[in-house]
């Protein structure tokens, strides 16, 4: 039996080994696609291997929270998933970069999925996508096929939420094939990736609010007034409502030492509250909403979340 395991073991590491070989020749797919990073056809792409994933549908059943930002949208993200777990919700965590393993971008319920599952997943949707490949339509890039795993492991865990993080901008991010996202929100804007999304913070900005969606409520934090303005345009335009959500009151955690590194994750923490509190009342979890204002501001539940999202920071680069 210990001879089986070891085999077993032996196996898998050496499955593994071949999964992060074929993920590796797909970093160089961008040079023979020749695909500008900036237009609608690197987008219109993501929408195809999506078809050919069989995931064209059956996506329109996550109840997402989309998240994108120059700053803070990582961290976010995590508070995020730590707050509706702990409300008792199965939840479905996709982020990058990864620091050590590229298991630590996807996440159901805070934890990495074991080798053996990840790799039933992996092959699972490589094979599909291989299989329907032709001259023109090669293998996606990286983060369009990551992004295509995270969606089809939270569809097959049967998460109740998907926290989904942006790449780099919004508006032509793998990630923005979500149509009818929950809630979306905005992190803190600066100058970012501007050989990508442009030399202002008004072009950047514009990128990031193409997350936005028709009936989808939008949240962000405080801005630089030129990004706040064409927030704000981008909502009008869609006749969405966009609300500021205020920093996380210190208050709330009395004597509770944080050990958060400057404000700024005061001010994630306080939007991840506004994204959960509008995503557990659209979904209707009534029970959860009419405990919401007094639990979040309990020191036993910050002290539970704040240990999750640090046990997590401390694997993932800062952001």
């Amino acid at each position: 039996m210990e001879d089986q395991s070891i085999s077993q073991d032996l196996a898998v590491t050496s499955s593994y080994e071949a999964a992060m070989t074929a993920l590796s020749s797909l970093i160089g797919q961008h040079k023979k696609q020749n695909v500008a990073p900036r237009d609608g056809r690197k987008f219109a792409l993501m929408s195809k291997y999506l078809k050919m994933a069989d995931l064209e549908q059956s996506i329109s059943k996550l109840k997402i929270i989309h998240v994108a930002g120059t700053k803070g949208k990582g961290s976010t993200c995590s508070f995020c998933e730590a707050i509706l777990r702990e409300y008792g919700l199965r939840t479905g965590l996709f982020t990058s970069p990864h620091l050590i393993d590229v298991r630590e971008r996807i996440r159901i319920n805070g934890s990495e999925l074991s080798r053996e599952k990840f790799l039933d997943y992996f092959w699972d949707l490589w094979n599909k996508l291989t299989n329907k490949l032709s001259e023109e339509l090669l293998m996606p890039r990286l983060f369009q096929f990551l992004t295509l795993l995270a969606f089809k492991i939270f569809l097959c865990e049967n998460v109740d939420v998907a926290i989904i993080e942006v790449g780099i901008g919004g508006r032509w991010d793998s990630t923005n094939v979500i149509k009818e996202p929950v809630v979306c929100g905005v992190t803190s804007l600066g100058m970012d990736h501007m050989e990508i999304l442009g030399d202002t913070i008004e072009k950047i900005a514009s990128e990031k609010a193409g997350i936005f969606k028709p009936h989808t409520p939008g949240f962000t934090v405080p801005q630089l007034p030129e990004a706040m303005s064409v927030l704000q345009q981008t909502a009008s335009q869609l006749t969405i409502p966009l609300e500021v959500a205020a920093p996380l009151n210190l208050e709330w955690l009395k004597d509770l030492k944080l050990g958060l590194d400057g404000d700024h994750q005061l001010i994630n923490a306080g939007l991840a509250v506004a994204l959960c509190k509008c995503w557990l009342e659209r979904t209707g979890h009534s029970s959860f909403v009419s405990n919401v204002s007094s639990k979040f501001r309990t020191k036993v539940f910050w002290s539970i979340l704040l240990k999750r999202f640090f046990k997590y920071c401390r694997k993932k680069p800062s952001k």
